[in-house]
């Protein structure tokens, strides 16, 4: 395989603040450049005249928000316009300086003259009447907008359009007028040929079909030239019918200033309101809008304060950052479509292509406290990229990214709580991979066990179209488990729904969202995981946690997941719903084989990838080694029958010629094969627990290795006599030093896998709280109960102890027993004669007694040699 594609570009952003972290999380985006959506026209925001009362700007202000010498880059500046043609002088100066600065400008009114009102007042409602424009004063309205592009015109400025009426689908007791999407579009029809400047519209509360649709017909759509909208409402979807006649749709208006979850009034936490603010803009152009404007510009919640809420004075804020990393460096680009392979799941952002075609820029928005690893999937070579990061102590901070190999797949450390922009600049073709693949779900719903014909078929959504509402839930529709349930087949920590698209005519959340479940004990319980926010905009996951550290008595089995929100109606169409371990992962390909193909990539750079299938692939050879490449070094590759490939970990027909295993990263197989030869090699400090997928040797040199199991408030550890480890059986090894485990034959990764109470691991997992955990003080191994908020990571090949809630004991001390002076007596005969009972050696009747174990038969010690 070509190594030169593993080069990765490391952004090398000031070394104080962005230190590189060998823990990083990983995750991937892939830009595509094939399927363009929307040009990004601008951004942008309001400047209110004097008779507003704020937000007046000076022109130094301006100066430093606008144009192409700004230190923002806006583009588009929004004027409003004074109520009475009398008031309009004072809004020229203003107009004029945008002129000179090179940028597109429009304006919009709140109210006509009162008395052309029907409830006589330029409020939108005065004394409880709504005001909308009378049908005789049409005329005279058309003829006052476009008088102000008159005066406008005469003073050399030339707007880039005129908007009929500020929300007109709101009615409030101030300056407003309401219009109906008919009345609106009955005056633009019939009217807006006296309009000398292009009219945009309708500039609702929300971005809403209702007033798209009334813009589609031609004789509406010819004297029309933006359709707009403010994002306080949804962002719906007939638009798009506009854009595909050529139409323009801007988002005119938006502003968030305060946080109805937080107990202060508001919100400036860069935490949170920084990535609120960062994701507004980004959901609109995910949702093809061409341009963005935000309300007031000087504000304490604009893009620079205005002095007010403890917001300095003419100073850019945080948002104004952010909302110059989409005007410096997208405008006149075209937004094209992306997706996410995100492990963390917690990255959002968006991706744009220049004209040209020669550039591409990725926006990152990472709002967790985590450094994440992310691999850039471009659609050329690149050898030159930039990186610009804003987070809480830095302000656009630009780096070189190094590339030190021409690669599709730049390695960027997206810095822990930040915002940026990516860019990269093509040096040359990409080479097209013919292979396909797609993500395999061995632990998909349908494959659960639903323990009554009863209980349906409507667990089973993988593929399907979902309702889900107030009175529709997930899974059933059940409220008791009388009809049985969906059992669950191992200790799954996590419950995961693909969504392909989502549509709601309200809100994308879901209130008092909860689980409906039986417990460890049989019994029906419920857990309320409260409001989910959904992602309106493409494919996204939704991830249930349905670990013991969240619902502490366990999940076995599930009845139904309810939605208490009566004010939306989600339509889901799901992909793939399936249970997880951890952060397995397993991929299969089809197709000729290709180097090249960045999903294969995807798999052996991530260290949770356990498995990868080429049985459907061609064109594999004998030398390909993906073991020396993968960043889990426990994965495993399955070829097809006629392939003659025997390096490491490769599976051919059942069967692994070598099976090289170590103590770092997940294992997970499907299924169980042979190998003819299996290693698994680890470094003991001490005490620690182990438990192999198949039976192995013990090596030679300072080790031993127990057989466990609890009584009386502690662990018995017997040490093992003949050499061998049984598969699947949690065991205790005490020694220091690296030591290689080898064997033969049958691996397997049973699930629910327990002996004595000791479940083995070989996902890594958190340790239920309440369960305990094997650590090693003043050099001493203990098993000590977890604590939840606590919870220690269970790695791979090791193993925890869980006692339910019978014992409560901090701590339970392990006693080893080395016995001496065994009676090398093989006992076959134990199973068929009942008079001799088997004792451990503290004196216990044992009922399943285990290979290679000393017991006590008769009053000797032996040690046990049949199964």
């Amino acid at each position: 395989m070509n190594q030169k594609i593993y080069q990765y570009a490391i952004l090398t952003i000031v070394a104080t603040i962005y230190i590189f972290n060998l823990n990083a999380q990983t995750a991937t985006i892939i830009v595509n450049s094939d399927i363009k959506h929307q040009k990004i026209t601008g951004f942008g925001g309001f400047v209110n005249s004097p008779q507003f009362g704020y937000n007046h700007m000076t022109t130094a202000q301006i100066r430093q928000l606008w144009g192409s010498e700004s230190v923002t880059g806006y583009n588009l500046m929004r004027l409003f316009i004074p109520t009475g043609e009398s008031n309009w002088q004072q809004v020229i100066a203003t107009a004029q300086l945008a002129q000179s600065l090179g940028i597109k400008i429009f304006a919009s009114p709140w109210s006509m003259p009162a008395a052309w009102k029907t409830n006589n007042h330029i409020n939108g409602t005065y004394n409880g009447v709504v005001g909308y424009l009378k049908e005789e004063h049409y005329e005279d309205y058309a003829n006052y907008l476009n008088n102000f592009v008159k005066l406008l015109r005469n003073n050399g400025v030339e707007l880039t359009a005129i908007s009929i009426q500020n929300e007109p689908d709101y009615s409030p007791e101030y300056a407003g007028c309401r219009w109906t999407p008919q009345q609106m579009a009955n005056f633009i029809r019939d009217y807006g040929h006296l309009i000398t400047a292009p009219i945009m519209a309708a500039e609702g509360v929300g971005i809403t079909d209702n007033y798209a649709n009334a813009m589609l017909p031609d004789e509406v759509f010819n004297n029309l030239s933006i359709f707009a909208g403010h994002q306080y409402g949804a962002i719906q979807s007939a638009h798009k019918k506009l854009q595909e006649k050529g139409m323009e749709v801007w988002m005119s208006e938006f502003l968030i200033n305060w946080n109805a979850n937080l107990t202060t009034a508001r919100n400036f936490s860069w935490s949170i309101d920084a990535f609120d603010f960062a994701k507004a803009v980004n959901t609109a152009l995910l949702a093809d809008i061409n341009a963005w404007v935000h309300y007031a510009s000087r504000r304490y919640y604009g893009m620079m304060g205005d002095g007010t809420n403890g917001i300095p004075n003419g100073v850019i804020t945080k948002r104004g950052y952010i909302l110059s990393h989409f005007a410096k460096y997208t405008i006149g680009t075209t937004r094209v479509s992306h997706s996410w392979k995100d492990t963390p799941g917690v990255l959002d952002g968006s991706a744009y292509i220049t004209e040209s075609g020669d550039s591409v820029i990725v926006k990152v928005i990472n709002p967790s406290n985590n450094v994440i690893s992310l691999n850039v999937d471009l659609p050329f070579l690149t050898q030159w990229g930039k990186g610009i990061t804003t987070t809480s102590s830095a302000n656009m901070a630009e780096s070189a990214i190094e590339i030190s190999h021409e690669t599709f797949r730049p390695k960027v450390q997206i810095a822990a709580s930040s915002f940026t922009t990516l860019i990269f600049r093509k040096s040359g073709e990409r080479p097209i991979s013919e292979m396909t693949g797609e993500p395999v779900y061995f632990n998909k719903i349908e494959t659960q066990t639903v323990t009554n014909p009863a209980f349906g078929s409507t667990y089973q959504l993988s593929g399907s179209t979902r309702v889900f509402d107030n009175s529709r839930s997930l899974i059933s529709n059940f409220t008791s488990a009388a009809n049985g349930y969906l059992k669950l087949n191992d200790r799954y920590t996590r419950l995961v729904f693909n969504i392909k698209s989502i549509s709601s005519p309200g809100t994308y959340t879901s209130s008092n969202t909860t689980l409906h479940y039986i417990n460890d004990n049989g019994q029906v319980r419920s857990y309320n995981y409260g409001t989910l926010t959904f992602n309106p905009n493409g494919s996204s996951v939704w991830v249930l946690d349905i670990s013991r550290n969240v619902i502490a008595d366990g999940v076995a089995g599930i009845i139904r997941i309810t939605n208490g929100n009566w004010t939306s109606i989600l339509t889901i169409i799901f992909g793939d719903v399936y249970f997880l371990m951890g952060n397995e992962k397993v991929y299969k390909f089809s197709g000729p084989y290709s180097e090249w193909d960045g999903n294969l990539l995807d798999c052996l750079e991530d260290p949770n990838h356990t498995s990868i299938d080429f049985t459907n692939t061609t064109g594999i050879t004998p030398a390909m080694n993906w073991k020396s490449l993968a960043a889990n070094p426990n994965n495993v590759f399955f070829v097809s029958k006629g392939v003659a490939n025997n390096n490491p970990n490769v599976i051919r027909d059942g069967e692994s010629h070598e099976l090289v295993l170590s103590e770092h990263g997940n294992f997970y197989i499907p299924e169980k094969f042979t190998a003819q030869s299996v290693s698994y090699t680890r470094n003991f400090e001490g005490y620690g627990l182990m438990v192999l997928p198949f039976q192995a040797q013990i090596p030679n040199g300072e080790i031993k290795v127990y057989d466990l199991q609890y009584a009386s408030e502690q662990v018995f550890g017997t040490r093992i006599q003949d050499g061998i480890i049984p598969s699947n059986t949690p065991v205790l090894v005490v020694g220091t030093g690296t030591f290689t485990f080898t064997g033969t034959g049958e691996i397997s990764t049973p699930p629910l896998l327990t002996v004595k109470n000791m479940n083995g691991v070989y996902v890594t997992v958190k340790a239920p709280a309440n369960s305990y955990s094997l650590k090693i003080v003043d050099g001493i191994g203990s098993f000590h109960r977890v604590t939840a908020g606590a919870e220690p990571a269970i790695l791979p090949f090791t193993a925890y102890l869980d006692l339910g809630n019978a014992v409560m004991a901090q701590r339970l001390p392990i006693e080893l027993n080395d016995v001496t002076n065994i009676d090398p007596v093989i006992i076959e005969q134990i199973k068929t004669n009942g008079n001799n009972t088997i004792f451990d050696l503290w004196g216990r009747p044992v009922l399943y007694p285990q290979r290679g174990v000393i017991y006590i038969i008769d009053g000797k010690k032996v040690i046990y040699q049949s199964n």
